[in-house]
């Protein structure tokens, strides 16, 4: 098993030991918006407290789009884990919040790249980040049970591991920014109990 591989897997089995004890309420959302571009990103939402939850999230990125550029098979798999405090929660763990995150990003693609006229070299690019970062967001939870939740990221790369092969000496791998940063937009539904939290 790969190193990015066993490190999501560290990460998703520590958050199943942390919302063990965590609140029946949960809000589960996705982002279908995703989907036109060969993406899609789920989520589950834990309440701890009536101005506290945790969530995590993941997803899988076909990049499809990419292929126009002459990137093949690119894939990314993102999972985080954010810590998300609400300032005045109306139905429990929702309105305007503050967020802390740790997210892990993996990438992969092959690509055909022509150094000049007469060289022509493929790279096989595979490489995982882990970072942390803060986030503001906004959810909004009708009586019915809809969620709606809108938030944003910014962050710093702590981890990197690389694994990229190249056919010849004449590429040089870019060195990406570290810094993190993303969208969300998350649609779905809240289940389990509505009762106030002690």
């Amino acid at each position: 098993m790969n190193t990015s591989r066993f490190l999501g897997l560290f990460l998703l089995l520590n958050f199943g030991a942390i919302t063990s004890n965590l609140s029946a309420q949960v809000d589960v959302t996705a982002s279908p918006g995703r989907l036109l571009w060969g993406s899609f990103n789920v989520g589950a939402d834990f309440a701890v407290k009536e101005n506290f939850s945790i969530e995590v999230n993941g997803g899988y990125n076909t990049g499809t789009v990419l292929e126009k550029l002459g990137i093949d098979d690119y894939q990314a798999v993102p999972i985080n884990l954010i810590g998300k405090y609400y300032f005045s929660p109306r139905q429990k763990a929702d309105g305007f919040y503050v967020d802390g995150f740790v997210r892990f990003v993996s990438r992969s693609f092959k690509a055909d790249v022509t150094i000049d006229t007469s060289v022509n070299e493929t790279v096989d690019f595979n490489r995982s980040r882990v970072g942390l970062g803060f986030g503001l967001g906004y959810k909004v939870v009708s009586k019915s049970g809809f969620v709606f939740d809108i938030g944003t990221g910014l962050g710093r790369t702590i981890l990197q591991f690389d694994n990229i092969n190249v056919s010849g000496d004449d590429y040089d791998v870019p060195n990406w920014n570290k810094t993190l940063a993303f969208v969300r937009v998350g649609i779905g539904y809240r289940f389990g109990s509505k009762r106030d939290f002690d």
